[in-house]
């Protein structure tokens, strides 16, 4: 029974992440070149469609964190390993520090979204400080707006694999909770996102602050920087309450190649087992009527 409740809500949320990329999906469809005059672009323009919009300037996609329905979910770990079931194949980057009685999160995530889109994202989420080790059942909430940092992010890509890394999209300096950005296209390898460059720059609360995420973001492999001037892959800057990050290489992502590998076989073998069953079926069909001939 707890066999069948895990692999449920493996599947609900990895409904879930599917449905919250829709919008996207939906003006991809509509229009192949997208303008601002289209009528898809044009009112994901204006409008949020399940928490997403569209940014004409740049050409992307982006959260409407604010009013995100999302929010309501907060995270887990579950949810990236369940990611690799609707091809979500990124890398990503998890920033824990305690800081005025709360456990923070700061996750960065890059790579490929589906099969039409690839982006980079950074969340802000806080729980009720524990001091227990995290697990893939502890629950972070969507920090509050009190708890909200301005965050700017700038995504770089290396469209064709000779080291030059090109500007794709660079995200508004705002008080959020969750930053995004999302291009239509597919990136060139199987396992993408080391393609992208994510450039930014976090505000904390204080420079207190700065020093425990500092800290914190040593630990994840990211190496401080003495200066903010042509930063170092996967390195960092302190300036007061403002951090300064370049980052490429690093990643804390599991191997998803088994969870694909084990999935495709589940999806083979059904079906093969629908198709045996639909050829049997139609076969004792075949039978009935023919002996039907006979008879009559």
């Amino acid at each position: 029974m707890k066999r069948i409740t895990k692999r449920l809500t493996a599947l609900a949320l990895a409904l879930l992440l599917a449905l919250s990329y829709a919008p996207c999906v939906f003006a991809y469809l509509t229009e192949n070149s997208p303008q601002l005059d289209d009528p898809a672009h044009k009112f994901l323009e204006d409008n949020a469609v399940l928490g997403y919009k569209y940014n004409s300037d740049q050409d992307y996609y982006y959260c409407d964190s604010p009013n995100s329905w999302q929010k309501q979910f907060g995270y887990t770990r579950i949810y990236d390993l369940v990611a690799p079931y609707v091809l979500l194949e990124y890398d990503y980057a998890r920033v824990h520090f305690e800081y005025e009685g709360l456990d923070w999160l700061v996750q960065f995530w890059k790579g490929q979204y589906g099969l039409m889109f690839y982006g980079s994202e950074v969340g802000v989420y806080t729980k009720e400080h524990t001091g227990e080790e995290d697990s893939y059942a502890t629950h972070y909430n969507c920090a509050d707006e009190e708890d909200w940092l301005k965050i700017q992010t700038v995504m770089y890509h290396d469209e064709v694999g000779d080291g030059y890394y090109k500007k794709c999209l660079e995200t508004p300096y705002e008080e959020t909770w969750w930053s995004t950005g999302f291009k239509r296209g597919h990136l060139r390898v199987e396992e993408p996102a080391k393609e992208l460059r994510q450039e930014g720059v976090i505000t904390l609360k204080s420079p207190e602050m700065a020093q425990a995420f500092a800290a914190a973001f040593e630990d994840c492999g990211f190496k401080r920087a003495e200066s903010g001037e042509n930063l170092d892959l996967d390195s960092f800057f302190i300036d007061g309450a403002d951090v300064h990050y370049r980052w490429q290489n690093n990643s804390e992502a599991e191997n998803t190649m088994p969870i694909k590998v084990a999935t495709g076989t589940m999806i083979f073998m059904n079906l093969g087992i629908v198709m045996t069953l639909i050829l049997a079926l139609l076969g004792g069909m075949f039978a009935m009527g023919l002996l039907a001939l006979i008879i009559l």
